[in-house]
């Protein structure tokens, strides 16, 4: 690759190309990096050697487990050296293969569990092709077998030519129904796993993967794999998918792990960092010296999302392998910053152990305080933004043009400050890049950007300065690394009060920090030597010490402000009292780069904590912001080294201040009219300093001479006037590619949502924008609280876009035109406030008992159009555990530093589903947790009855949908506190069911309309500002309940008011509703008792005790078990004493029927059958079927006083002569069989005739071919007639049931009949089926 190109893989903007350059040999070697991503490709071009020759990848680990394949089951080798496989199959094992034990460790899994999502999706393309060609030939072959005997068979028919017409017909349309319902649920891939006396070793058979029959990926021809860290092998599933892998296997062979990357994401990642090309060293990475231990953190089974036991495996493996640095492109945003259980362990191993963590900042910018966690939020760990240059602009994007501005930051890129005031961004690098991507997607590189490509850049530079310390023999800290990439880092931005939020210190420069390393190696003593900073407000606010000063809202900027600061001067832990805690004496010079924060001048630092206020209130830090214009402002308080500023600042106290717009603070409802006429006097606004440009803020009608003047000052000015409806106008703003505009308002007091109108101005092409809307809230994500858009724009084009608002906070408005939407543009921007107040405020609770519920609406700023809606759209299903199980995890991925024991929490929850639907299952207490989470996991998976995987969900809960019937979830927690999990072995999880049609509340303008249930409100009203009114909610009536609401449920949904000014939409303003579901009312006596019925005789005493003892002794012999010869003894002897006690009492009879007939499979013998058709034909003999067909046959019901009972008995008598017809069919088709197999043709031919005789007999009285219980007998009946098509379509129903999962003895005879047929490639797929539908346990965690 030529120079034309070098920006496709950006080095040179971080001077790592001039360091390479100076410092050849320090280009990463001897530095080992981990990268916590998706998984990185063994085979990918670029990972395969370093620069010095050695191994590129060090260790492939999945840390989520999402390749974990259970292997506790043992078998042995028959005489033929095979084995049988866990899904049934045979498998020749090499006999080369060195086994001292004889004990082979076997399991299955679904390569498509495996597979990313791209490659999945082409995967079955591919495969569907093959499958159309053999559709295409067993349709042809049908077709022909059709047409062949049409020709044969002119004219009229005879009976038995027309079922063979009939069939052939069958064949030809049931493969087209087939085909239409075809899935395609992968290959199967069988493991075996074994000690050869030295190692455990494991091969994978991918035969499935094939033709059957092509002898390829045969169990025998792989070459066994260990452990990657101990031999570095991989292998690849096949040559059509180059899909790679590395196997490890853990707790003693009982778990293989199959090592597999979820996305491209984290190969790309690692050729940023450490790609070695030596035939063309112009594609290499920053730092092609480095080895990568490849984490993967992105679990499979959730689309490549992270999880918590992801990462703190992660951890444990940095530390197993020796890594010197981290790389983490992942993130999410966080209600909390700098806390949680993964937080506190990062700190561990970088503090402690002394390993340097990077991590991306986030792409969810550009409004403030939008950096993730961890990489924006905590404080051990270097955020990384994503800067784009003209370079990689033009060589990555291929952007057609110049970037106007230069360099400059993706406008994408998160910024800071976090909640807590941190800058949140430290440093940033070039955030695209084209590098290696994985061999299964068919190129070598491609072009990612984000700050996930940031990250490793940046990465890859601090290797090349940890390569140089390393060969100079510096001591390698985290600290003294931040501080020299930081203090060194190029400003970018300046004169932007938003610079340092959004590119931290600036743009990465490898050799200044390099030259600031050399020269600070003397005086950098403790090496580990760390400043920390933590504030308080003096007034007595947050009590938690927070990392800077942050004030947003409108309150915090009335008035000047103190600060309680403590500085903390931190060793690593474990340091030497005398000669290092000691040794610790920092002289700092404290200097504020603005004139609004003042601190003290000088501070002398020893170990431990020191506070910077004393007794004089005057030495604390004081930020006085009330003469600041309206927009954002930033400073420090930064201390200097007294004896060496050339250091630069040793410590920091990052103070933002955003002043908003303050145009509402006079409004009151009073001062409204009805047209929002009335002219107030208020305060104008001005330019908000951190967007740059654009016409001074101002509130609509004020745009008058004063609207420009800043600050505190114009609220006191007269004359500022602005029209009482709200609103405010932004003005004409101006933009070019990358430039942001960000306006802070004080939204007013009552508003509950925003509309906000943009109007573009003439431009020569569609511009393409960022929206936000910014308000945040304590311990919420922003996300959560951020209304996000992207718009493209034509000339004079509009757009309208409407959010929630809270009340009395700062809105954060930032509009910024996409970095490569080249050209200028002008928006005009109008935002006007509205509100509808209810009351109660709090979550609305309506009872199902206590009728309706009375609230009051209230417009609070202007007139308003208001609605009434309450729809209840979710059921929420609380569940409790049904098992609870406790167990420590004593294997080395799962240990923890220090011998730490991580322990784990499996919980089991029913649920039983009334309908259908789709269901969500969340823990309220722990969903949405990620990094500011307590708990190392919380996954939950959902199986119906058969142990097969329907869902698998995490921290954000994933809805599945499921069919009427019984499900089990399981829940696994994690922690290596065992008293904390012991306290949540009873926790709840609730299972949403999100209904199909939102069952809609009544809404009523009066109580009597309520209690009647007349004129609901069908209406829209205008409420005026100040004006309130009442609705009353519900009552719901039960027939509109979905059957599921049992009492006490709760329903869940949301009360909306008011209307969209611009149409008649519902405000995006809603209240939160809860409904709770009453008791059923009731049916009342149905009077159906026969005890007391006129003319019916009344049993005597000795009768009603003797028929309570033979029932009873009849429940007794039903629970009896048989499992050992005693019960089956004391089983017997009671069955034979009621049959001789109570002859032809229908319940024995019927109870010895059901006994014989569920005796499995393998006990079926002759002695058996010819019980079974015994019992059955005592059940037919006792019944009189004469008298049960005349009562059946009656047109109308009997009446009478015991036409209830008789009603029951005939049923009962016929639903036992049903079930004994039934059972003997069975049975004369299963001595059929083994008649056949004993070759015994007299007795077939007897057989024979006896099943068609009895089977005539139960069509009397059952339609089999209808009713689902008889399909498969009626499925055997149509396949023994050589109807096989016929037979296929009678299980229908039967094998996809809408309340249970099917039975595996209907899978199976659709396998044998889809054998019989000759259609190979059906039955292979029903066989796929079958081991998809019925596991042999559960799947691990």
């Amino acid at each position: 690759m030529d120079a034309t190109f070098s920006g496709a893989l950006p080095k040179s903007e971080i001077k790592a190309t001039k360091f390479l350059k100076d410092n050849p040999e320090y280009d990463g070697r001897g530095v080992i990096v981990a990268i916590f991503d998706t998984g990185v490709d063994p085979g990918a071009a670029g990972l395969q050697v370093t620069s010095d020759g050695k191994p590129k990848i060090v260790d492939v680990v999945d840390c989520t487990g999402s390749g974990d394949v259970d292997t506790s089951m043992v078998v042995r080798a028959d005489g033929e050296g095979c084995i049988e496989g866990l899904t049934g199959r045979k498998l020749k094992l090499n006999p080369d293969w060195q086994n001292p034990s004889g004990d082979w460790r076997v399991g299955a899994k679904a390569a498509y569990e495996l597979f990313p999502r791209p490659l999945k999706d082409r995967s079955k393309e591919e495969r569907k092709k093959r499958w159309a060609e053999k559709q295409r030939g067993a349709v042809a072959e049908a077709t022909a077998a059709l047409a062949q005997f049409n020709q044969g068979h002119k004219g009229s028919l005879s009976e038995p030519d027309k079922k063979s017409r009939e069939e052939l017909e069958t064949r030809v349309k049931l493969l087209t129904e087939l085909d239409e319902k075809y899935e395609d649920l992968g290959p199967v891939l069988e493991c075996v796993v074994w000690h050869d006396g030295s190692a455990w070793r494991a091969a994978i058979d991918t035969s499935d993967m094939y033709e059957p029959g092509s002898d390829q990926g045969l169990l025998a021809d792989f070459t066994p794999l260990t452990n990657y860290q101990a031999e570095r092998q991989y292998a690849t599933f096949s040559s059509e998918d180059a899909f790679n892998f590395v196997c490890n296997i853990y707790e003693d062979g009982n778990v293989l792990s199959i090592v597999v990357d979820a996305g491209s994401h984290g190969t790309h990642v690692a050729g940023i960092t450490a790609a070695n090309y030596p035939e063309d060293p112009a594609l290499n990475g920053v730092a092609p010296g480095a080895q990568i231990v490849s984490c993967k953190i992105g679990d499979s089974r959730l689309g490549s999302m992270e999880t918590l036991v992801g990462l703190t495996r992660a951890l444990i493996a940095v530390l197993d392998n020796g890594c010197h640095l981290i790389n983490m492109s992942y993130g999410e945003s966080t209600a909390t910053p700098n806390m949680g259980r993964f937080i506190r362990l990062a700190e561990e191993v970088v503090h402690k152990h002394g390993v340097i963590f990077v991590s991306s900042a986030g792409n969810s910018g550009p409004a403030l305080s939008t950096v993730g966690a961890p990489g924006g939020t905590d404080s051990a760990i270097l955020g990384i933004g994503a800067y784009v240059t003209p370079a990689l602009a033009a060589a990555g994007h291929s952007v057609r043009g110049e970037l106007e501005s230069g360099g400059q930051q993706y406008t994408w890129s998160s910024r800071g400050p976090t909640p807590d005031g941190d800058t949140g961004v430290n440093i940033s690098a070039p955030g695209g890049a084209i590098a290696p991507v994985p061999q299964w997607t068919q190129a070598k590189r491609a072009l990612m950007n984000g700050t996930s490509m940031a990250s490793p850049n940046a990465c890859g530079g601090l290797a090349l300065v940890v390569s140089a310390m390393l060969a100079e023999g510096q001591a390698v800290t985290p600290a003294r690394v931040r501080r020299a990439v930081e203090n060194t880092a190029l400003p970018v931005g300046a004169g932007d009060p938003a610079a340092t939020l959004t590119y931290g210190r600036g743009l990465l420069q490898v050799d200044a920090a390099w030259d600031y390393l050399r020269r600070s190696v003397e005086v950098d003593v403790p090496a580990t030597l760390r400043y920390e900073v933590g504030v308080k407000r003096s007034d007595g606010g947050a009590q938690q010490p927070q990392r800077g000063i942050y004030l947003r809202e409108p309150a915090d900027t009335l008035h000047p402000l103190t600060f309680q600061c403590e500085a903390k001067a931190v060793l690593k832990e474990g340091s030497d009292t005398k000669s290092e805690k000691l040794a610790v004496e920092t002289k700092l010079v404290l200097r504020s780069t603005v004139p609004w924060v003042k601190a003290p001048k000088l501070l002398l630092m020893h170990h431990g904590a020191r506070n910077l206020e004393t007794e004089d209130v005057e030495e604390s830090v004081q930020v006085d912001p009330t003469a600041l214009p309206d927009g954002l402002h930033y400073g420090e308080v930064q201390g200097f080294d007294a004896t060496a500023e050339w250091r630069g600042p040793l410590l920091r106290i990052p103070v933002t201040v955003i002043k908003p717009l303050r145009p509402f603070a006079a409004l009151s409802p009073e001062h409204y009219t009805d047209g929002g006429s009335e002219t107030m006097e208020g305060a104008g606004g001005a330019d908000s300093v951190g967007g740059g440009g654009g016409a001074s803020a101002g509130v609509r009608g004020a745009l008058a001479a004063g609207a420009g003047q800043q600050g505190a000052a114009a609220e006191e000015e007269p004359g500022h006037s602005f029209r009482g409806d709200a609103s405010v106008s932004l003005g004409s703003l101006q933009f070019e590619a990358g430039r942001e505009v960000r306006r802070f308002i004080a939204v007013p007091e009552g508003a509950t949502w925003a509309e906000m109108r943009i109007r573009a101005g003439q431009t020569d092409t569609p511009k393409l924008f960022l929206l936000r809307a910014t308000q945040l809230l304590p311990h919420t994500r922003f996300s959560d609280s951020e209304h996000r858009s992207m718009v493209q724009l034509s000339a004079f084009g509009d757009h309208v876009s409407s959010f929630a608002v809270r009340a009395g906070g700062t809105l954060e408005v930032t509009l910024a035109q996409f970095w490569s939407s080249l050209g200028s543009a002008t928006l005009d921007v109008d935002i006007s406030f509205h509100g509808v107040e209810v009351q109660p405020a709090a979550g609305l609770s309506l009872d199902g008992a206590g009728g309706s519920l009375k609230v009051y609406a209230r417009a609070t700023l202007r007139r308003e159009k208001i609605k009434p809606q309450v729809k209840l759209d979710t059921l929420r299903i609380p569940l409790r555990p049904t098992d609870a199980e406790l167990a420590p995890l004593p294997f080395p991925r799962d240990t923890l530093p220090q011998g730490r024991v991580t322990h784990r929490l499996i919980l089991t929850y029913k649920l039983s589903m009334a309908e259908a639907g789709k269901v969500t299952p969340t823990l309220p207490m722990l969903n949405g947790y990620v990094y500011d989470g307590e708990l190392e996991a919380q996954m939950s998976m959902v199986f119906n009855t058969n142990k097969q995987k329907l869902a698998v969900s995490d921290i954000y809960p994933k809805e599945v949908q499921l069919k009427k019937g019984d499900y089990v979830i399981r829940l696994v927690l994690r922690h290596d506190d065992a008293q904390l999990l012991d306290k949540l072995k009873a926790m709840p999880l609730v299972a949403e069911r999100k209904l199909d049609t939102a069952v809609t509340v009544p809404v009523y303008n009066t109580n009597s309309d309520s209690v009647t249930g007349s004129h609901a409100v069908s209406k829209e009203r205008a409420l005026c500002p100040g004006e309130r009114c009442a609705y009353f909610l519900g009552p719901v009536p039960e027939d509109k309940l979905p059957k599921d609401a049992t009492p006490g449920r709760l329903l869940v949904g949301s009360l909306t008011l008011g209307m969209l000014s611009h149409k008649g939409d519902a405000s995006p303003a809603a209240a939160q509703v809860t409904y709770v579901v009453p008791p059923k009312k009731s049916n009342g006596d149905s009077g159906s008792s026969d005890s007391g019925a006129e003319g019916e005789e009344k049993p005597s005493p000795e009768e009603i005790l003797n028929n309570a003892i033979r029932d009873a002794e009849v429940k007794v012999l039903k629970d009896m078990t048989a499992d050992s010869d005693e019960s089956k003894a004391a089983y017997e002897g009671l069955a034979q004493r009621l049959r001789r006690d109570y002859p032809g009492h229908l319940p024995v009879l019927t109870e010895r029927v059901k006994r014989l007939a569920a005796l499995p499979k393998e006990k079926r013998d002759v002695a058996a059958l010819e019980g079974i058709i015994q019992a059955a034909d005592d059940v037919i003999v006792a019944i009189d079927q004469v008298a049960l067909a005349v009562y059946l046959a009656q047109k109308c019901p009997e009446e009478g006083p015991e036409a209830a009972k008789r009603k029951k008995e005939m049923d009962e008598r016929k639903a036992a002569l049903v079930d004994a017809l039934a059972a003997k069919c069975r049975a004369l088709l299963d001595a059929e069989h083994n008649a056949a197999a004993d070759t015994a043709a007299d007795g077939a031919a007897a057989t024979e005739d006896t099943f068609e005789d009895t089977f005539r007999e139960l069509r009397k009285w059952v339609d089999t071919s209808a009713d689902a219980a008889h399909a498969v007998l009626h499925a055997q009946r149509e396949a023994r007639a050589g109807r096989l098509a016929g037979a296929v379509k009678a299980l229908d129903k039967v094998s996809n049931p809408e309340d249970k999962p099917a039975a595996r003895e209907v899978l199976e005879l659709r396998r044998d009949l889809f054998s019989r047929l000759g259609w190979a490639h059906w039955e292979r797929q029903e066989a796929r089926k079958i081991a998809d539908a019925f596991p042999p346990s559960y799947p691990l965690f």
